[in-house]
């Protein structure tokens, strides 16, 4: 019970701080932050033969890793 009681308070304390740190970014004029998701330019410039080729070398690397392959 006693930790429940900790771990809401903790996170309470996190939301207050970044609504206050959003209060005074609205405030100073400052535009709102965004997540950019970067995409790597490889794969937009990428063939789909090239990325057909990278996902079976992945595949391959990760049956070897479970032992799939007995030598």
């Amino acid at each position: 019970m006693r930790m429940e009681k900790k771990k809401k308070a903790a996170i309470a304390a996190v939301m207050q701080y970044l609504e206050t740190e959003r209060q005074q970014m609205a405030a100073a004029g400052a535009p709102a932050r965004t997540v950019a998701i970067p995409v790597p330019s490889t794969l937009c410039m990428a063939s789909p033969y090239g990325i057909s080729g990278r996902n079976a070398q992945m595949q391959i690397r990760t049956m070897m890793q479970y032992r799939t392959f007995r030598g």
